[in-house]
């Protein structure tokens, strides 16, 4: 019985190791996804701040407003889309910052869930053999095996009891 749980506590902590390697391959596709989809909203906000240059002394404020003064329902519907555009740039270049600083503390705490989802949708396992994949996987499975095994030990206590009550109400 006890090799048969030494394997298991081996299993536990391979399992680890596997996981834990794709920490780092997933931070790394969130990254390049963020990159992405500021080069996306750089470009679709570009020909509005060339505007924005051109006619108001390069403040994107000022020819939103212009478009929402000029009294014509779709033109001032445009200006609410500028504006989310900017805003859309504006997140994602802060949040490409934030990454750049502190890559696994901002995929952890990111608000950025529609991001995240379609990383997680096409992420493919990957084993990238790197210092950082390298940490995160012995890390890893230290922390699941001594899950499992504090999960297991709770488990026999658990058993052991209900046992014990089961005797001594025989009794």
């Amino acid at each position: 019985m006890g090799k048969i749980l030494d394997y298991i506590r081996l299993s536990f902590f391979a399992c680890g190791l596997l996981l834990g390697v794709q920490i780092p391959a997933l931070v790394s596709d969130f990254g390049q996804a963020l990159n992405a989809q500021l080069v996306e909203a750089n470009n679709a906000i570009a020909p509005f701040q060339k505007d924005a240059k051109k006619y108001f002394n390069n403040d994107l404020a000022k020819l939103i407003k212009h478009y929402e003064n000029l009294g014509d329902e779709i033109v001032g519907e445009g200006a609410n889309h500028i504006q989310t555009l900017n805003q859309r740039q504006q997140t994602l270049a802060r949040a490409v910052d934030e990454f750049s600083n502190s890559p696994y503390l901002f995929t952890l705490r990111s608000e950025l869930h529609t991001i995240k989802q379609q990383v997680w949708q096409r992420f493919e396992g990957q084993i990238i053999l790197k210092t950082d994949s390298i940490t995160a996987a012995i890390i890893t499975a230290i922390i699941i095996a001594f899950i499992a095994e504090l999960t297991g030990f709770l488990f026999m206590v658990l058993i052991k009891r209900v046992y014990l009550r089961l005797i001594s109400a025989c009794k």
